[in-house]
């Protein structure tokens, strides 16, 4: 198994804001060790318990060729909530638990 990537800044929310369909949001920063190399955040196979939402990390390659540099990069995930309907999310890498979230509410 790869060793877990550096993250910083991961938080999540519902959005609440009228004008839109609510949705919750995922937000946060991966390192990874080459430019052609981007985060990526999708919902893990399986039943989470109830209000929670497990997702799995991985770094996938774009293509083409990279620069071999560590760097930060965004990683977001995004889909539709309601009020109330998730309190955690806990991200996963290679099968692992690697962040846990507290899911909050913006209005």
């Amino acid at each position: 198994m790869s060793q877990q990537p550096k993250t910083r800044d991961f938080s999540a929310w519902i959005n609440l804001m009228p004008g839109a369909p609510s949705k919750l949001i995922v937000v946060g920063e991966v390192e990874t060790p080459a430019s052609n190399q981007q985060p990526h955040l999708s919902v893990s196979a399986g039943s989470p318990p109830a209000r929670t939402l497990h997702l799995d990390l991985s770094i996938r390659n774009t293509g083409g060729i990279g620069t071999p540099a560590f760097q930060f990069w965004p990683a977001r995930h995004e889909q539709s909530a309601a009020k109330g309907e998730y309190a955690s999310v806990v991200i996963f890498w290679n099968g692992e638990e690697h962040i846990r979230l507290t899911v909050t509410e913006a209005h």
